[in-house]
């Protein structure tokens, strides 16, 4: 290869625009002119990648890398498959160069020149530009010659790959009326206020995804409530629900007395801005949000001008309905200097954030910080200040009355896993003014600027959203309250690119693709008034957190800022690292099943049809399609939907389409999440589809449909039990249950599946017991008065089980289910283990 001398020293490298690109040669891959049709069955070859119309990469075990090679250069041109050094982009090499001649070359001088090298002359674009193809006879790969022409040829201006480039679609943009205007998504809006370091660049993450983010993500938003008949969430199944709180009673969308008009309320718009700014639609309307393509589930507190009605109590009611609604929590209220829930809130919330959401993955709870421009978790000796000192009168006017100070600053949700605290980033890259800072906080969002206490002109642009009132937009919107469903917004992207991360990975990504490169600059201290001749109270940002830079905190996600947390929140970077950590199938050992029954949809019958397939294979699903194929003039009248053999139901199609013909689609975990919550299941047993038309009129037929498995190379046992036992009341002694294999080996990694039917689940003690004897705590009182036991414990949310790593498969496994107090009963519905070998 090119490991010529120099400054690059043995380094690998070609030339690229004139200039010296250095790349990593793949130890397992290979590229050959041959589509991968004409690939497919040959040995030793794991994975077969399109690269061109008529070239495959291929990938083989190291060892056999060369003889492999060796063989198919006898039938077909093939190369080393290469990477760029400093990014691991592929670096897509062809048997063709580009050559520029200084000068126009004689015919004499391109023939002299084509025999040395051996070159076809392929296309002349100028006198002095021409593609060459190598031959068998050139004596050295691509890479090699046109290094060797760059550095040797002095009538060579330039020498460069032909390259092959897998470009995706681009996306058409939004042309919502106040796009342009909306800088916190994109970089193109110029004005002396906005600096691009400050965008989030959701733009970018849009043209990752190729979409503007999944349906099947759902974030929700708990504020004063949300115009639902808005026309930038007017897209049919855009709300997954809604609800809203009436006393300690919160009302949903599909109770009886639901009202949607009790959703919002005149003068109440500050719900209606936090889902303009997740969620507003691509419709050429009026505004967007980070994730157009998501949907929203807002919640109504009950409130007044002065603020939000939140009780421990409605708020556990709240988590409790959202439990398996969401992906992510956005919530842009709080209070300071303290800000304390009770410890079953706390209990909740942490326990949501593991094991909670719609995927039963975690939530992501994002949480604005505060705007008093104070700490919101440390102890000073001095008085810092955490209000304005500006008191707003009945007719709209202000009165300087006095900052009001603490030497104490706590939010005891503060330091949560999967609880994020949003600061607050102006549009000239800056803190914003008013942004509380210190230990806690998360990562930090754009949004507007003011003076905390009204005395300077500082710059910033405000943010442009949805309102519920006047032209239903506007351009002023901000504080935390914008930042934080900003963030919220870009984490459903990030679910949208890779369904299978869990919310504790959902956050960090966020916070190690977040951008440091951020303005230091603070703010000069308050100046004296004739109402207020001594502003020594201005002390904020307090040390130690008056100066912004990034430090090492021995964090994973990276440097820390006491001003910005890991950083502003990139959502380019944040979707493409998502992208990147896809899992992918194992290639090879892939299984399709299908059924082709043609069965007529009964018309306006929601029993609809049912059909089966039976999969008598053994395997655990890596990665799962599902392929439709559906005779029916009016897709709108259909729902579809999958249940797995452990009875997982995965909406497929819920009347969306319209008046569209005909459902033939292929469904994969880009374009439903949901298929995710499948990965790590058994694949033997039957596949049910259902499929019903809920509307007259339009009939058709499901004329077949697949299943295609991408099975894990992971190797492991499934073992399940059903029992449907009663679990005696009051008695210690409780119920035992047993599962056995004879499977040799140590153990890797264990989850335990439990289902358990109980109306007051705070009685329950669960243990594991594993064929060596260890015992392990699932679940010990805890949950007070809630309903059902329903879980699966992982290492992730049950570090207890990390015990038994290294432990032997083999043996009986043992499940003892007890209830410790009188009067609540239940029955242990079904249990299962996971094993994975080492």
């Amino acid at each position: 290869m090119a490991t010529k001398k120099s400054k690059s020293g043995s380094r690998l490298y070609t030339y690229q625009n004139g200039k010296k690109v250095f790349l990593r040669k793949k130890p397992d891959q290979f590229v050959v002119r041959e589509a991968p049709e004409d690939l497919i069955g040959t040995d030793k070859m794991k994975a077969l990648e399109r690269t061109s119309p008529s070239s495959t990469r291929v990938t083989v075990s190291p060892a056999a890398l060369d003889s492999e090679m060796k063989k198919m250069r006898k039938e077909a041109v093939t190369h080393h498959a290469y990477t760029l050094e400093d990014s691991d982009a592929e670096f897509l090499i062809t048997d063709r160069i580009i050559v520029t001649f200084k000068k126009p070359a004689t015919h004499a001088k391109l023939s002299e020149f084509m025999a040395k090298y051996a070159l076809i002359l392929m296309k002349k674009y100028s006198e002095t530009e021409f593609l060459f193809q190598l031959t068998e006879q050139t004596g050295m790969n691509p890479v090699k010659l046109v290094v060797a022409i760059t550095e040797t040829e002095t009538s060579v201006a330039t020498c460069e790959h032909d390259l092959n480039r897998r470009v995706k679609r681009s996306l058409n943009l939004p042309t919502d009326a106040k796009y342009n205007q909306q800088w916190h998504l994109h970089r193109r809006l110029v004005s002396p206020e906005f600096d691009q370091r400050s965008s989030s660049n959701c733009e970018d993450a849009w043209n990752l995804l190729g979409n503007f983010g999944s349906a099947d993500v759902v974030i929700g938003i708990t504020d004063d409530g949300c115009k639902i008949d808005h026309p930038d969430f007017d897209s049919p199944g855009k709300f997954a629900t809604w609800g809203y709180m009436s006393d300690l009673t919160l009302v949903h969308r599909d109770a009886i007395s639901a009202n949607p008009q009790k959703m919002y309320q005149t003068g109440s718009d500050h719900g209606t801005a936090c889902c303009g700014v997740v969620a507003a639609e691509v419709d050429a309307s009026l505004v967007v949000g980070a994730a157009p393509g998501c949907r929203l589930l807002p919640i109504k507190w009950e409130s007044d001008d002065e603020g939000l009605f939140i009780s421990d109590d409605k708020f556990i009611t709240v988590l409790n309905f959202i439990s398996d609604k969401v992906d992510v929590l956005s919530n842009s209220w709080g209070m300071s200097p303290v800000e304390t829930w009770s410890s079953n809130v706390v209990n909740k919330i942490k326990s949501l954030a593991l094991t909670g959401g719609r995927r039963g993955k975690g939530i992501v709870f994002a949480w604005a910080s505060g705007n008093e421009n104070c700490p919101i978790s440390f102890t000073s000796n001095q008085n810092v200040p955490y209000t304005s000192g500006v008191e707003v009168r009945p007719d709209g006017s202000g009165v300087w009355v006095g900052v009001k100070t603490s030497k104490t600053f706590s939010h005891n949700l503060v330091g949560i896993p999967g609880v994020i605290q949003i600061a607050a980033l102006a549009s000239n890259a800056q803190r914003s003014h008013y942004s509380n800072y210190g230990t806690g906080i998360s990562l930090c969002a754009p949004t507007n600027n003011v003076h905390e206490y009204h005395r300077l002109s500082v710059p910033g642009l405000g943010i442009t959203t949805t309102s519920g009132e006047g032209p239903l937009f506007e351009d002023e919107f901000g504080g935390t309250s914008s930042a934080t469903p900003l963030i919220a917004g870009i984490a459903g992207l990030v679910v949208s690119a890779n369904p299978t991360l869990t919310a504790l990975e959902v956050i960090s990504v966020l916070q190690r693709t977040a951008s440091k490169d951020l303005s230091m600059t603070g703010y000069p201290k308050t100046p004296p008034a004739n109402f207020d001749t001594n502003t020594s109270w201005d002390i904020s940002p307090v040390a130690p957190f008056d100066k912004g830079d990034f430090k090492n905190i021995n964090h994973p996600d990276g440097t820390w800022s006491p001003w910005f947390g890991f950083g502003k929140v990139d959502a380019g970077r944040a979707v493409a690292a998502a992208l990147q950590s896809m899992p992918g199938p194992v290639t090879g050992n892939t299984i399709v099943k299908s059924s082709t029954p043609g069965k007529a949809i009964p018309d306006n019958n929601p029993a609809g049809i049912t059909d089966k397939i039976a999969v008598n294979e053994q395997g655990t699903i890596a990665a799962i399609k599902v392929e439709l194929d559906i005779t029916h003039t009016y897709i709108g009248d259909l729902v579809v939907s999958l249940t797995s053999p452990q009875g997982t139901v995965i909406s497929i199609h819920n009347r969306n389409g319209g008046s569209a013909d005909n459902l033939k689609k292929i469904y994969d975990v880009q374009s439903l999440a949901s298929l995710a919550s499948l990965a790590g299941k058994a694949i033997q047993g039957d596949w049910t589809l259902k499929v019903a038309d809920l509307a007259l009129v339009d009939t058709g037929v499901l004329n077949g449909w697949k299943l295609h498995f991408d099975l894990s190379a992971e190797q492991s046992v499934l073992l399940e039990d059903a029992p449907g036992i009663v679990i005696p009341d009051n008695n210690p002694t409780g119920v035992e249950r047993s599962l056995q294999t004879s499977t040799a080996g140590t153990l890797k990694e264990v989850e335990v599946g439990i289902d358990i039917t109980h109306t007051y689940i705070g009685d329950l003690i669960v243990n594991l017991v594993s064929p060596k004897g260890s015992i392990i705590s699932l679940h010990s009182k805890a949950g007070g008065s809630a309903d059902n036991l329903i879980k699966t414990y992982t290492f992730n949310n049950t570090i207890a089980l990390r015990t038994l790593q290294g432990e032997q498969l083999s043996g009986t496994w043992k499940l003892k289910v007890s209830d410790t107090v009188g009067q609540d009963v239940g029955k242990l519905n079904k249990w299962s283990l996971k094993l994975v070998k080492s």
